[in-house]
């Protein structure tokens, strides 16, 4: 009899769950994830699965209008500030060459 008992108890526990593993996340948790450097893929899927658009760790409905990252052609880059390229000089008077 107690036997019994203990197989009904052990089989309670081993059923199996029906819940998904990031159905109780937020959208901001997931949003927050996101940030990190090494966004696991399974994250990257359910922010996609859920059409969610993150900015700043937060879900929010669309993206500033200056901090669109995006073009026709891929990924814009903001233009360097001139002060920091450096300034190439005429080697032609040196008695080498590289």
């Amino acid at each position: 009899m107690k036997s019994r008992y203990l197989i009904a108890f052990v089989l309670g526990f081993a059923s199996t769950s029906h819940g998904a593993l990031l159905d109780d996340w937020s959208n901001d948790d997931l949003c927050g994830w996101m940030e990190s450097a090494a966004t696991p893929e399974y994250i990257q899927k359910e922010v996609l699965k859920r059409e969610i658009i993150c900015y700043g760790g937060v879900e929010v409905s669309s993206l500033p209008d200056d901090k669109l990252v995006t073009s026709g052609v891929g990924t814009t880059f903001p233009s360097p500030d001139p002060s920091l390229i450096p300034v190439t000089t005429n080697d032609k008077d040196k008695s080498y060459s590289y």
